[in-house]
Order: structure tokens, then C-alpha cells, then sequence
């Protein structure tokens, strides 16, 4: 069985080039060294759509590996932007390429399959109380839930206890939690 002239041609590229822009045939044909017949051209434009095909899904199968790489080159950059801004003891620039970097393999998994985006977040409330006690209606209610917690975590309001509490929250003091209750280190 006879091959297509145009498809054993060594300027094949040029030809197919010239028939995808439309170009008239005695043109193209004219270009070509060895010289291709009009004829031939025409009848290797037959060839094209199986070609094109072929390459489409050559691209598309080429797509997913392409972005793979750009997202591990950002991926090597964020590192080396750490690196530098470690070095230079640059800390907000070190966060931030780091909070890249995080970004690029948060995508990377995703691309790659091994992270699953989230379908349904839900927030709900929690009122978390103790069995025995049943949920505060009014305002006076829920003021002396807060009074008996407050109560609790001073030593029954001792001065010593509220002014630890005051410590804690000006941040003068690490909080420690034994039993659920904060106390000082």
C-alpha cells in the first residue's frame, strides 16, 4: 500500500502549516523542495483532521503534568525566598513565602488527588453546661451562670485569684489549665 507523498515529506510541518492557514495550494506547493504536486497536498488534507485529533489530545494529556511542574517550581522558589529571608532574618518575608509555599502544595495535593476539597463545612453553637444544670432563659440566669464560673476560677472571688485573672489577661501571666481551671505557673 502507497504512503501519502506529503506525510514521508521532510518539510511536512511547513505543508500542514500552510493548509491550516489556508494558503492556496499551488502556493504551498511551489514552497516545497522536493516539490509536492497541488494534487497531493490536497489529497493529504484528509490526514489533517485525525492528526489534529491526535495532537489535541496530546496537549490535553500534556495539560495536568504542566501545571504539576509550575506549581513545584513555585513550590522551589517559596523555599528558596525562606531560605533567603531566614538568612536575613527577615521574618515577614519568611511567613509569607512559607504561606506560599503552604498555598502551592495545599494546590499541588488537590491536583494531584491526594487532597480532597472540602464539599460542606457547618458551623454550629455549642452551649456546653454541666448535666445537672439546664439552659439559661433569662438575663438574670445566664448572669449567674457567669457569677458561678466567676466564682470558681477566683477561689470564690479572692482578691489573689482576680488579680492572677487580670495578670492573665494583660498577658503578663501563662495560663496553665488543671482540672479546667486556670491557675498560674
Amino acid at each position: 500500500m502507497a504512503t501519502c507523498r506529503v506525510c514521508r515529506h521532510p518539510q511536512r510541518s511547513v505543508i500542514e502549516e500552510g493548509l491550516l492557514k489556508s494558503v492556496p495550494l499551488r502556493s504551498i506547493a511551489q514552497q516545497t523542495n522536493p516539490r509536492v504536486s497541488a494534487w497531493s497536498i490536497h489529497r493529504h488534507r484528509q490526514h489533517l483532521p485525525a492528526q489534529l485529533a491526535l495532537a489535541a489530545r496530546a496537549v490535553e494529556a500534556s495539560a495536568p503534568s504542566e501545571l504539576l511542574d509550575r506549581v513545584e517550581k513555585l513550590i522551589e522558589e517559596s523555599q528558596g525566598i525562606v531560605t533567603a529571608a531566614k538568612a536575613a532574618k527577615n521574618w515577614q518575608a519568611a511567613t509569607g513565602a512559607l504561606r506560599e509555599a503552604r498555598a502551592c502544595l495545599e494546590l499541588l495535593g488537590k491536583l494531584n488527588g491526594e487532597l480532597q476539597a472540602a464539599s460542606n463545612v457547618s458551623l454550629h453553637k455549642h452551649l456546653h453546661l454541666e448535666a445537672a444544670h439546664e439552659a439559661p432563659g433569662s438575663v438574670e440566669e445566664i448572669d449567674l451562670e457567669i457569677a458561678r464560673g466567676f466564682a470558681e476560677v477566683t477561689d470564690n472571688f479572692s482578691v489573689e485569684g482576680i488579680a492572677r485573672l487580670k495578670r492573665l489577661v494583660q498577658g503578663d501571666l501563662p495560663a496553665l489549665l488543671v482540672d479546667g481551671v486556670a491557675t498560674h505557673a
